[in-house]
């Protein structure tokens, strides 16, 4: 309350995040924005957080002040792009500084950016950058200014020609995660790119193969082991893939199951956790709800309900991060 900044859950230090989750949930819920402070005040800040050289967000620290010297390739600046630009957005205004990310790419620095990026040994690492890169191309393409010629190509091309036939992802399982990681990344990176420009998926079929294989592996999905990261990053790639009527009804069984467990997890007046609660997982944090919990959970019902075929009965539809639609598209 000093501060008047949101935190994910009481006792929590506030995160630029929080501020974001707040928004996006007020949006959802109540078709506004967070009432415990003005849309302007809540713009200012944002906007106030935006490197005005570099365009970068940094995270805050424990009393609620930017870290400094923190560029894009710092994982919560790169998630900043995605948050605070969504924010902003559902607030009616936008970054004001442009994204050097982008603006002062090459095709050949994004090339290398791409091959640089932990594939073998932290898949949803690397997706998780290809989103806050993809996601910064839109920004910028919003706000009008120059995107150097290629670089849109070679984004996109790279992963066109690096997608792996079999799975229709990118990266490799580990020995200690199998699939996850490259489940999770290929969310992260189709999320940024595919979907958010409205890109058909080169493999839509092997890719809900993938997803349903993964979805039978006890260490992510029996009860009392699922979160919020993991279902969401099913649920995505199996709407974003569907269409061609490939495995339609395992989807819709797996979508109809998880869709009822997860709404028994709502807390009344307090949201979701980001873990669904259980016996084994008493005490910890991530069983608290909070905001990304509420947040990421509202999103994930959503698309499974839709994948289920009711998702009319929700009496919403996402818009920020998590929005179905296109955000944009690539060419005029």
């Amino acid at each position: 309350d000093d501060l008047g900044l949101f935190t994910d859950r009481p006792g929590a230090a506030p995160t630029v995040r929080a501020q974001a989750d707040a928004i996006e949930i007020a949006d959802l819920l109540l078709g506004t924005a967070p009432p415990q402070a003005s849309v302007d005040a809540q713009i200012r800040r944002l906007q106030g957080w935006q490197d005005a050289t570099t365009g970068a967000v940094a995270p805050l620290d424990a009393d609620g002040r930017q870290q400094a010297g923190l560029g894009f390739s710092h994982g919560d600046v790169a998630y900043h792009v995605l948050s605070t630009g969504y924010a902003l957005d559902l607030l009616g205004s936008a970054f004001p500084a442009p994204l050097t990310w982008v603006t002062a790419a090459t095709p050949e620095r994004v090339v290398e950016f791409c091959e640089s990026l932990p594939w073998a040994t932290d898949a949803w690492g690397a997706g998780h950058h290809i989103d806050g890169f993809g996601t910064a191309i839109l920004w910028t393409k919003r706000a009008g200014h120059p995107i150097p010629a290629g670089v849109e190509e070679a984004l996109f091309g790279w992963l066109l020609l690096n997608t792996d036939p079999q799975t229709g992802m990118w990266g490799s399982a580990t020995p200690d995660r199998g699939i996850l990681p490259v489940v999770n990344g290929f969310y992260r990176a189709s999320r940024g790119t595919f979907a958010q420009f409205g890109v058909p998926l080169p493999h839509p079929d092997r890719v809900i193969d993938t997803v349903l294989r993964h979805a039978r592996d006890p260490r992510w999905f029996a009860p009392g082991a699922r979160n919020a990261c993991n279902v969401l990053d099913v649920a995505h790639p199996l709407w974003l893939a569907r269409g061609t009527g490939y495995r339609d009804d395992e989807v819709r069984e797996l979508a109809a199951r998880l869709l009822s467990d997860a709404l028994a997890t709502w807390v009344p007046g307090a949201g979701f956790s980001f873990r669904e609660p259980s016996p084994a997982a008493r005490g910890l944090i991530e069983t608290e709800p909070g905001l990304q919990g509420t947040e990421m959970w509202l999103a994930i019902l959503w698309y499974l309900a839709d994948l289920a075929g009711v998702s009319d009965a929700l009496g919403y539809r996402p818009r920020g991060v998590h929005r179905p639609e296109p955000a944009a598209t690539l060419r005029p």
